[in-house]
């Protein structure tokens, strides 16, 4: 591999290759920035082979490279095929669920907060995907800055203060976010909310496929795509199936629309997310929503609850 020829802003005259065989780039991407270009030559142990050298000496383990650009590439076209909102569901459904735990970000009491995702939690430190505008655009987010935090877990509100110790913007926007004040705490739910990843229907009355990301027997928050338009206060039916004691049940909920919530994951920005709140269910629908969302909680008694628990007793 020749590091002289990788290029910023010129496309790559070769396919480069971890010492595992993983592609890192295909040949003919363009080297879209000096931080991309700094990872290629950093992380890249080899570059493909061609010619005569690839039948000498090391021609199989070119052709094992050959097979692992190739598989790359057919990947990354699927990608290119998957709408936004099968990658949300494929990235939420392989994920683990303190993936999806929300938390506000806001600068003060009087300044707009930004919802953003937990991606994982370590001693009094939590690690958040970077907030971003209504427009899929970033919020200027500096180190060494104090931003006031808010979650609803389970039960109960948390506010806190926290220091932003790192900014990081691969493989995705993303925040190190240290708590440096008393957590407050108080009760506000009766019913907890379990995370989950779930397909269904929203009838409005157009008909949109969505992914609830995560339920309450009284509400949801679902992400469709980004072109679809709600409104506050808007009436719809969310139509699910939902498995329950390895019995399937076909659920029609009638449901407002009551947070707008935006392109609120930066690492799916074609995705706009939506809080509903179900229209009094049923009797059996709300068996069905209840034991649903009971057997996912067994499992979501989650890190960030305990750290925030723990820290303001």
């Amino acid at each position: 591999m020749d590091p002289e020829r990788i290029v910023v802003g010129k496309p790559l005259p070769f396919s480069i290759f971890t010492a595992e065989g993983k592609l890192l780039l295909a040949q003919g991407r363009v080297v879209e920035s000096e931080r991309l270009r700094d990872m290629l030559v950093r992380n890249g142990h080899r570059s493909e082979m061609s010619g005569p050298d690839a039948d000498g000496p090391g021609g199989s383990d070119t052709m094992r490279l050959k097979r692992s650009r190739e598989q790359a590439e057919r990947e990354e076209e699927q990608a290119k095929r998957d709408t936004a909102l099968e990658r949300l569901y494929r990235d939420y459904d392989d994920s683990t669920d303190s993936h999806h735990l929300s938390i506000s970000m806001a600068k003060s009491e009087t300044d707009k907060a930004f919802p953003v995702q937990l991606m994982g939690v370590h001693g009094q430190s939590i690690i958040v995907t970077a907030p971003v505008h209504q427009d899929g655009s970033l919020v200027p987010v500096l180190t060494g800055q104090s931003w006031l935090c808010r979650t609803l877990q389970m039960t109960s509100a948390f506010r806190f203060s926290a220091l932003v110790a790192k900014v990081v913007f691969e493989p995705f926007p993303h925040l190190y976010l240290k708590l440096r004040k008393e957590v407050e705490h108080r009760r506000v739910r009766g019913a907890p909310r379990a995370k989950v990843c779930v397909r269904a229907e929203l009838r409005t009355p157009g008909v949109f496929p969505c992914v609830i990301a995560d339920l309450s027997t009284s509400g949801a928050r679902i992400g469709v795509e980004a072109n679809v338009d709600l409104d506050k206060n808007q009436r719809c039916h969310l139509v699910v199936t939902l498995n329950v004691l390895q019995s399937k049940f076909d659920l029609t909920l009638e449901a407002t629309v009551v947070n707008l919530l935006g392109p609120s994951d930066s690492r799916h920005p074609g995705i706009a997310f939506f809080g509903l709140k179900f229209d009094a269910p049923s009797e059996m629908h709300g068996l069905v929503l209840h034991g649903y969302v009971g057997e996912h909680l067994l499992s979501e008694f989650h890190s960030l609850w305990q750290m925030l628990r723990m820290a303001a007793d």
